[in-house]
């Protein structure tokens, strides 16, 4: 979850090999994992763990002072969408299977979001077990956050999980 919509930053890529014109572009957009800010959040929609409800609620309370006003609905729908993707990957992966999933915690407003760690324990609810968190790097912030708030390095993670055998 980066707010980049990377339907965008490859569009020409896109067209060249994969899509015929802008209407599938847009579908594509709308279709993909929901981990940017041109999201379109159901009104029903809402992320189940509680730390991300916490931090949304906190984030819309605050939504003058976000550069843009729809980062909690981004939030929401990114954590809507890995919740079914690891309860994809729970119903297709065999016994002892190992996922590697590389993610980026997230700093918005001076908030942060724990991106890893909130993964791995929708992934423990649905039947896998964490085996290790590899951090592979600490990134800083946004200028405009370290001035406001000061640098606080976020990790980016490696995440390892095991598939329990039996239904969770």
């Amino acid at each position: 979850m980066n707010r980049y919509d990377y339907t965008r930053s490859y569009s020409l890529e896109l067209c060249f090999f994969f899509i015929e014109n802008f209407k599938e572009l847009r579908h594509l957009r709308h279709s993909i994992l929901r981990s940017h800010i041109e999201v379109k959040l159901n009104p029903e929609e809402d992320a189940a763990h509680p730390v991300v409800q916490e931090i949304t609620t906190i984030l819309r309370a605050r939504r003058a002072h976000l550069n843009n006003p729809r980062i909690p609905d981004m939030i929401t729908a990114y954590f809507v969408d890995m919740e079914r993707v690891i309860q994809e990957l729970a119903r297709v992966c065999a016994e002892n299977a190992t996922v590697y999933l590389v993610v980026d915690n997230v700093r918005f407003e001076g908030e942060l979001l724990p991106v890893d760690l909130v993964l791995c324990d929708l992934a423990e609810q649905s039947g896998f077990q964490t085996e290790a968190i590899w951090v592979a790097r600490y990134k800083g912030n946004s200028s405009q956050q370290m001035g406001r708030y000061g640098r606080v390095p976020v990790r980016e993670s490696v995440l390892v999980w095991r598939k329990h055998g039996g239904k969770p």
